[in-house]
């Protein structure tokens, strides 16, 4: 039979286990561009800034990084570094800004560590003297000067041989340059004279990158017994172990930390429930990810996580749970205020739970909480297409469907969906027409089965052949499209014999499914073997008893066998079972076969 089902498969997955870290109040792209607007900071003048108090630029310097906006405070720091030029603490933190930023910026850092008068710096006290070196040899790194910079570090650690910062500054500077025997020599000399657990996390990183992970772990194993307490040095060396594919070791390492330490492990617990995902070992992961939650204070990410683990396992009731208690808790209190990201996938992983319990109506307003601006407002506005078709509104549906196709007009979902929609409608042409150009977007199943259904209701038997070519060219073992072609060549009368061998291979892949056995059965009809298409007929209408073609399908068996009168009751009972074409059926049960 050519197909059981409308084809409109909603691409849809809830993958992973472990959401972003949440950050309170969202980053710009969060938020609408009307509300962007409305609340962008007015930047004042050049004019008015040099008016202004020298304290009150500091602190607006700093209060701007603190709302992420630096290139504000890069405009107050240099007001301040032009109003009082002998004061290096500002100029410093603008140069610290600047080298965070673009080459440009990163060159204008340059200069202004180069304009500072040398009869001032020579007035430098030590530490001051230090931190105007260290940014200067920051700055030469940035702007591609390595070897006049290592010159500047090198001097510096012969006159303070202590300088941590200056020691793993050259160290990271030579092993840019893959300099790693002078890198190594920079740091074993720094850890002769003190035991810096800075300097060893460098030595752990330089073998890291020469991809050195037995003398790797080595240094992590000391640092852990010189540490016992420090979470870092024990996670370091679970992550190295499990990415040399020793999986159980590190497993071992991080429940060894957390029975030491049953109160604080929380990046334990969270790497090893990883671990358990990775494997996919989802009930120990749930067990792990229940002990973190009270340590988290029940935070949103870890209840979040949980839900991800129910919803895979398909126990909806407790992913519903855990959805709704991050809800619940990522909810502002205040009216209107903003749908935060996490918030935005909380809802809509609470909504995928409960229209996986078959709550379509209670998932409909968790869904319309996101926004254009959310990661997941496409795949929430699909699963309300979907609850929409569901319900049989097509129009809702269609409405929806020709907005997101305005928006998001090169994303295969939204054309998949739309094909699915024109299925149901039966508007087969208009179908063909809308998803011409979505097959040159990237390959997809969903949309190339369509089509071709499309193509064998207008008896588009070339372009038919030509989608579901491509389908096993990617996919040789797809069953259903298997069983399509197979059917549809027989139905032509054409390439029976390959036909007949696409039908047994769908069979292999599903022996028990009755409408394959129904489309083996046709191959056999067409080949005027009536024996065999009888006895595979019987055994397809004894799978799927109330299915009005599979009927028909015995009723024309039985007329080719002679049996008119078995053949006229299965021609009855397929018009008993809503046949689409009855009058056709009608015709048969007073003429026969023609």
């Amino acid at each position: 039979m050519l197909f059981p089902r409308l084809f409109f498969i909603i691409p849809w997955l809830l993958m992973g286990c472990v959401s972003g870290v949440h950050q309170e109040g969202g980053s710009a792209a969060e938020k609408p561009v009307a509300l962007q607007k409305k609340q962008k900071t007015p930047v004042p003048s050049a004019l008015s800034l040099s008016r202004l108090d020298g304290q009150f630029l500091y602190l607006s310097a700093h209060q701007a990084l603190g709302k992420n906006q630096p290139g504000l405070a890069v405009r107050f720091f240099k007001a301040l570094v032009k109003k009082e030029p002998h004061d290096m603490t500002p100029r410093f933190e603008l140069v610290d800004v600047l080298l965070a930023g673009g080459p440009k910026d990163q060159a204008e850092a340059k200069v202004y560590m180069e304009n500072i008068p040398e009869n001032m710096v020579r007035q430098f006290e030590s530490n001051e003297l230090s931190e105007y070196q260290q940014l200067y040899a920051r700055s030469l790194i940035a702007n591609g000067e390595a070897i006049k910079a290592a010159s500047l570090l090198e001097a510096m650690l012969q006159k303070q041989p202590d300088r941590v910062s200056v020691r793993l500054l050259l160290a990271r500077l030579y092993a840019i340059d893959k300099a790693y025997d002078k890198a190594h020599a920079t740091v074993e000399v720094g850890l002769k004279r003190q035991k810096a657990l800075p300097l060893q996390q460098m030595q752990v990183q330089l073998y890291l990158q020469e991809a050195n992970f037995k003398a790797a772990d080595k240094a992590l194993l000391a640092m852990q017994k010189e540490y016992p307490e420090h979470e870092d040095v024990v996670l370091q060396r679970a992550h190295l172990a499990e990415k040399r594919g020793q999986g159980v070791r590190a497993e071992s390492m991080l429940k060894g930390f957390i029975q030491k330490h049953p109160d604080t492990a929380v990046q334990s617990y969270r790497m090893l429930a990883g671990i358990y995902v990775r494997q996919n070992r989802l009930p120990q992961a749930i067990v792990t990810y229940k002990k973190m939650l009270p340590l988290t204070k029940y935070n949103s990410e870890v209840l979040m996580s949980l839900g991800k683990l129910y919803y895979q396992q398909q126990n909806f009731i407790e992913a519903k749970d855990y959805f709704k208690r991050a809800v619940d808790q990522l909810t502002p209190n205040k009216e209107g205020a903003n749908v935060s990201e996490m918030l935005a996938a909380a809802s809509f992983y609470y909504g995928a739970s409960l229209e996986a319990s078959h709550l379509w109506q209670d998932a409909i307003p968790y869904y319309e909480r996101l926004m254009p601006e959310h990661e997941l407002y496409l795949e929430a506005q699909l699963r309300l297409i979907s609850i929409a078709l569901t319900n049989k509104q097509f129009k809702d549906a269609e409405k929806r469907l020709l907005t997101l196709k305005d928006t998001y007009e090169h994303d295969l979902g939204v054309f998949e969906m739309l094909s699915g929609l024109r299925l149901q409608q039966k508007q087969y042409k208009q179908l063909i027409v809308e998803s011409d150009k979505a097959v040159d977007f990237g390959y997809s199943q969903i949309l190339l089965f369509n089509r071709a259904i499309a193509f064998e209701k207008l008896k588009q038997f070339k372009a038919l052949d030509n989608a579901l070519d491509s389908i096993l060219s990617h996919n040789p073992n797809d069953a259903e499209t298997l069983n399509f072609y197979g059917y549809s060549l027989a139905d032509r009368g054409v390439r029976l014999s390959e036909a007949q061998k696409m039908v047994e291979k769908a069979l292999l892949l599903k022996p028990d499914d009755g409408y394959y056995l129904d489309s083996l059965a046709w191959v056999f009809f067409k080949q005027n073997d009536f024996d065999k298409a009888l006895k595979m007929q019987l055994n397809a209408v004894a799978v799927i008893q109330a299915d009005p073609v599979m009927m028909e399908h015995l009723g024309d068996i039985y007329w080719r066998k002679n049996d008119a009168v078995q053949a006229k009751a299965s021609w009855q009972k397929a018009i008993e079972l809503k046949h689409e074409e009855p009058d056709k059926v009608e015709q048969k049960i007073k003429h026969g076969l023609m």
